[in-house]
Formats: structure tokens, C-alpha cells, sequence
């Protein structure tokens, strides 16, 4: 599957670079959350509060990397001061698939999601969450 077909998923789960063969060792969260935008307004920083809620509310670890792919909105200013998020503003990611390959190269967590905050539907964090359970329940790759 290429990233190009990953786009338009609902959240996804995949093994970090740490299960997949890393040789870096222990990741030091266990979740991280990708988030590639494109002019999310408001919409970014109220999901990513929601999800990071959720995620605390389970007691599980996890860091979150927003990437804006060319977004013109000034969304990812919307992001400051939450300690638990890296935002990655490249000039150089015009698009939404460039953004989330950035995202899931600079992403540490054991477990890696996706979320599309870009969607007409609002993302559901316990979904995420769950696509989490069943990838550790299963050992999936993607689940």
C-alpha cells in the first residue's frame, strides 16, 4: 500500500520504526500520533486536545507530530504551547502526502496512528485508540 492510498483512511495503526527492525533501541513513548493537514482552522488544535485527552484517560504513552503540507491558514500556530506535540511547518511539504511521510518519519512511538483532521467527519479518538488495541492484540503491521 503507498502512502497515496493511505490519505483518505479513517485512523490507522502501523509498528513504529522501533518494532519494525530499528536498531535504536526502547521507543520512548508507546503511541505517536501522526496528523498531516491541509487548513484545518480550528478543527486541529480541538482534535488534537480530544485525542490527547483520550490517550491520558487510557494511561497510555505518546507524543503527537503535526505536519502541515502547504496549509495557508496559519493552523499549526493554533498548536503552541502544548508540550506533548511537535509541529513540523516545512515550506518545502506542499501537499498532504509529502506531510505524512515527514510525519512518519520523525515519529518515535512503538505504535504509530494516523488521523485525518482534514476530513468532513470529526475524528473519533476511541477509534484510534481501538485500532491501537487490536494492532497489539494481533502484532499487525496495519490494522
Amino acid at each position: 500500500m503507498t502512502v497515496a492510498h493511505l490519505i483518505a483512511v479513517p485512523p490507522f495503526v502501523v509498528a513504529g520504526s522501533v518494532q519494525r527492525g530499528s536498531s535504536s533501541g526502547q521507543a520512548a513513548v508507546e503511541f505517536t500520533v501522526v496528523i498531516p493537514f491541509h487548513n484545518p482552522g480550528a478543527t486541529l488544535r480541538r482534535t488534537v486536545e480530544r485525542l490527547a485527552e483520550t490517550l491520558y484517560a487510557q494511561n497510555i504513552s505518546f507524543d503527537m507530530v503535526a505536519v502541515t503540507g502547504g496549509s495557508t491558514d496559519g493552523s499549526e500556530r493554533g498548536l503552541e504551547g502544548l508540550p506533548w506535540i511537535q509541529v513540523i511547518a516545512d515550506r518545502e511539504l506542499q501537499d498532504k502526502g509529502a506531510a505524512l511521510q515527514t510525519g512518519l518519519a520523525a515519529a518515535g512511538g512503538t505504535w504509530v496512528g494516523v488521523v485525518d483532521v482534514d476530513a468532513d467527519v470529526e475524528v473519533d479518538p476511541y477509534e484510534l485508540i481501538e485500532c491501537l488495541h487490536r494492532a497489539r492484540e494481533r502484532e499487525n503491521v496495519l490494522v
